[in-house]
């Protein structure tokens, strides 16, 4: 009998398992899922049985022996495997890393403890339900957020994961649900320790946990009989991860999670993604009501073109200012999605832009140093006297950050208000800040979105809401238009959403009266381009020190992929280009682009990534294009 046994260890994607003997008094006691002992190269390593073939197929060369089973009881059953040997394939991410992602701590002394209650579990676990469409559920206001969400947890028995964005939405969603649930709630992130992380995993293995909450970390637990599977705040870009992998969409995950358990899936928003409800309008998803309402909290647009006919050229127009005024008490928030002083330093008699000379972005002026700055590569250089390129001494500041707000509201506020000014951004990153006690003016980043008391704010201000309308990035727009729905959703009743624009006439800030034509819009711009959800989208990216090797290798597998795939009419590959930067974290990065029909799209993805090396990195659906993020 020969078993096929996945090693908890990152491996490479051309070796997911290996096969193995199965001694004459274990082939009675072994069982998919179970976590075994195997010798595995000079010393022994876990695994967990992937297959079981009971017929000996003829080997070359002998195979080694199982050296024990640890465990009677599965771990995780087949369609957990199933899910996992997906996610690997479709993210080009090693099966032993996943299954190490899935497991308990595999310390001796846990181990011990383990076996110890294991034994007392009888688990079994049969998917009894059928494949069901996804239902997007579509709520307005709080309240009804509220009811929707206990509503949905409440109407089933087995197993509920509850997903969400990020570790912060967590305690959001506790306290609007009722004691008795959240008592019954188990919570996972990837910032338990070790001992928790144990805790948590063996109560969801055992069932005793029905009710899970957690960011995509979550995704990868013991399930054993799961039910139903909810997505908060489903337009969240967050839920994209692009940093590590698996590069994965928890939305596209946790809908793959759904079929192999047939668990039912709820997409829980009140500003759906474009291609979501794209697939709700074309019976994808199920839907009861499709048609969008303007948030009923009124957004205030300050043309700051009229503010410079009136020469104020000030970070703040003359309208904010005076609701600035008229806002004594509470919280105030200014948001700016830029650091620094200013966002790029220019020449006015030649246009030149001071750039990065490694990774040729724009550099930012930080005010307290005197230094141009390039925040990806952490460049570093003396603010100039005069312009590199025609010698002129015209050189201006252009844009605004974080930093400069800060300066400015320290020097309007008046001296009888005391509320502490709190600046949030990657240079000034202390998010307890946020929880001191008294009212507060918070200046800050993205980084400070997901930290804030809603309740407690009065005023908040998008002080430059065109800072990234214009970046040639096909989601660019519908993030920003997400955002300012987001505020408008969170915001007490009373307060007051301002947005600084040199372009009202913007789709983004006209359709926040009309919803459904910016879903219309957006659509048509898309269907014309061939981007999601007319086209799926895969980028791959890799890093050489060597910049002529980086173009060179993509050179390489571009030839590769477009011989591979020219017989495929579903299959259009684009590229390479550099990214943007091109020089990140040490290395020249390339991209290549593939647009592929939603029919059979996982398959020919699949196909794509037979001809990729192991070093490149995959990004299914990604947030960017022409960026490395």
């Amino acid at each position: 009998m020969i078993a096929h046994v996945i090693p908890a260890k990152r491996m490479p994607l051309s070796f997911p398992f290996f096969d193995y003997t199965v001694s004459e008094p274990d082939q009675s006691r072994i069982k998919i899922g179970q976590l075994v002992k195997i010798p595995f190269r000079n010393t022994e390593e876990f695994g967990i049985v992937y297959e079981i073939d009971a017929q000996t197929p003829i080997k070359t060369k002998p195979l080694k022996t199982i050296s024990s089973i640890v465990f009677e009881q599965p771990l995780l059953h087949k369609q957990q495997l199933d899910f996992l040997t997906e996610i690997s394939d479709f993210y080009h991410v090693s099966l032993g890393f996943l299954i190490k992602t899935n497991l308990p701590p595999l310390q001796k002394r846990k181990l011990e403890k383990l076996k110890s209650v294991i034994a007392t579990h009888n688990i079994t676990t049969t998917p009894v339900g059928t494949i069901s469409k996804p239902q997007l559920c579509i709520y307005r206001t709080p309240t009804e957020k509220t009811d929707t969400l206990i509503k949905k947890i409440t109407e089933h028995t087995d197993q509920t994961l509850i997903l969400v964005p990020e570790m912060s939405a967590i305690k959001k969603i506790t306290d609007i649900l009722p004691p008795e649930i959240v008592e019954r709630l188990s919570i996972i992130t990837s910032e338990l320790n070790p001992k928790e992380l144990f805790a948590a995993w063996f109560a969801i293995w055992s069932g005793e946990k029905k009710i899970i909450i957690g960011t995509r970390a979550a995704l990868f637990l013991p399930w054993q009989n799961l039910e139903h599977i909810i997505l908060d705040d489903e337009g969240n870009p967050n839920y994209k991860s692009w940093d590590m992998a698996p590069r994965l969409h928890t939305r596209d995950a946790a809908l793959f999670l759904a079929k192999n358990h047939r668990a039912h899936t709820t997409l829980l928003t009140h500003t759906p993604a474009v291609e979501t409800l794209f697939f709700a309008q074309k019976k994808v998803y199920n839907c009861t009501e499709l048609n969008l309402l303007p948030i009923a909290k009124p957004l205030q647009l300050i043309d700051m073109r009229a503010q410079r006919r009136l020469k104020n050229f000030s970070l703040f127009s003359h309208d904010l200012l005076e609701e600035f005024k008229n806002t004594p008490h509470g919280d105030i928030f200014f948001f700016i999605n830029r650091r620094g002083t200013v966002s790029y330093v220019g020449c006015r008699d030649c246009s030149a832009v001071l750039q990065c000379p490694t990774c040729h972005f724009s550099l930012t002026y930080h005010q307290h140093t005197n230094q141009l700055s390039c925040h990806y590569c952490q460049h570093t250089e003396p603010m100039p006297i005069e312009c590199r390129t025609c010698h002129g001494v015209n050189v201006a500041m252009y844009g605004a950050g974080t930093q400069l707000a800060e300066d400015l509201v320290k020097k309007i506020i008046s001296k009888t208000d005391t509320r502490a000014i709190i600046r949030i951004d990657s240079d000034e990153n202390d998010i307890q800040k946020l929880k001191l006690p008294g009212d507060k003016i918070i200046i800050g980043t993205q980084l400070a979105w997901a930290h804030l008391d809603w309740k407690k704010i009065k005023l908040c201000a998008f002080l430059d809401a065109d800072s990234s309308l214009f970046i040639p990035e096909y989601k660019i727009v519908e993030n920003l238009w997400q955002q300012i729905r987001d505020a408008q959703f969170n915001l007490p009743t009373d307060a007051i959403l301002a947005a600084q624009t040199n372009h009202p006439e913007h789709l983004v800030f006209t359709t926040l009266f009309d919803p459904n034509s910016f879903y219309t819009q957006q659509l048509s711009e898309r269907r014309l381009l061939g981007y999601p959800p007319f086209k799926f989208l895969v980028k791959m990216a890799q890093g050489i020190p060597n910049q002529q090797e980086s173009v060179s290798e993509a050179q390489k597998i571009i030839e590769k992929i477009t011989h591979l795939t020219k017989n495929n009419p579903d299959i259009t590959i684009l590229g390479p280009w550099e990214t943007a930067p091109a020089y990140y974290h040490g290395n020249y990065w390339q991209v290549i682009l593939a647009k592929i029909s939603y029919e059979n799209y996982k398959k020919n993805t699949k196909l794509l990534l037979t001809e990729l090396p192991d070093t490149w990195k995959i990004d299914p659906n990604p947030n960017s294009i022409l960026s490395f993020s």
